[in-house]
């Protein structure tokens, strides 16, 4: 059983025929997905495939060449990367972006500053100190004194305070220890078991597909390959060319 719990096919996220780019730069030509609610789906692919870029349109970060972008079935083609995350849409940049010379608080609060309801908020930060006891027990120290492992915790933590519909990780475990990366997809995991909807770009490609509901591999910024976690994990080509060339074995989780 994958990560999410699929109760709906109903598409919460929606890309058609995307092309996008940095300035006049193209790098994503014809690129289509959904997620439906309550799935993990994992984008994978090969450096320059694309797959950071394909968040960062989404976002409204980078230039929209072309195509249709619906989430929740609003389009977010145009819209501003506030606005984009006030219709329930958060995002977690690569890299553990996080304020340095700020609290764990403060950085939390940060994350919704969107949000005027103060009882939303204190709830928002209950419910992130719940999912990562760590950050409770560090909520007054500096977030740049904090480990690699720590500032990713924070980086979702903040991106859950105003309580998204769905939640986009960019390269999540880039740079952690196999230990941390080991905690980092339990979270994932007990996120999408709490019914939160999950997209994650990760070059860790086969732990991705693991928890994954369905997948899709890019490359050279097109649509490559698409399927279940299982089913990519299983396919030659995908295993030849991004898994090492090694059947995986599906995990088996014991709820």
């Amino acid at each position: 059983m994958a990560a999410g719990a699929v109760s709906s096919a109903r598409a919460l996220l929606e890309l058609h025929h995307v092309e996008a780019g940095y300035g006049s730069l193209q790098i994503l030509h014809d690129v289509s997905l959904h997620v439906n609610e309550g799935e993990v789906v994992a984008v994978i692919g090969p450096n320059g495939a694309g797959k950071s870029t394909t968040f960062k349109v989404i976002m409204g970060f980078i230039t929209h060449l072309g195509g249709e972008i619906v989430f929740d079935g609003h389009s977010l083609v145009g819209q501003r990367p506030d606005r984009i995350l006030a219709v329930g849409l958060g995002y977690v940049p690569q890299g553990r972006v996080v304020f340095s010379q700020m609290t764990v608080r403060e950085n939390l609060q940060m994350g919704a500053y969107l949000q005027r309801d103060r009882a939303k908020i204190n709830a928002s930060m209950e419910y992130v100190f719940t999912l990562f006891p760590r950050l409770r027990e560090r909520r007054r120290q500096l977030a740049g004194t904090m480990s690699g492992g720590e500032q990713q915790m924070l980086a979702m933590g903040r991106a859950l305070m105003m309580q998204p519909k769905m939640m986009m990780l960019d390269e999540p475990s880039l740079g952690l220890s196999p230990r941390l990366v080991d905690d980092v997809f339990e979270t994932i995991v007990a996120l999408a078991r709490g019914g939160l909807t999950v997209m994650l770009v990760e070059q860790n490609a086969a732990r991705a597909l693991e928890i994954s509901d369905r997948g899709y591999v890019l490359e050279l910024g097109r649509n490559r390959f698409e399927g279940t976690g299982q089913e990519l994990l299983q396919n030659p080509e995908v295993r030849r060319m991004y898994l090492g060339g090694e059947a995986r074995p599906v995990r088996v989780r014991h709820d």
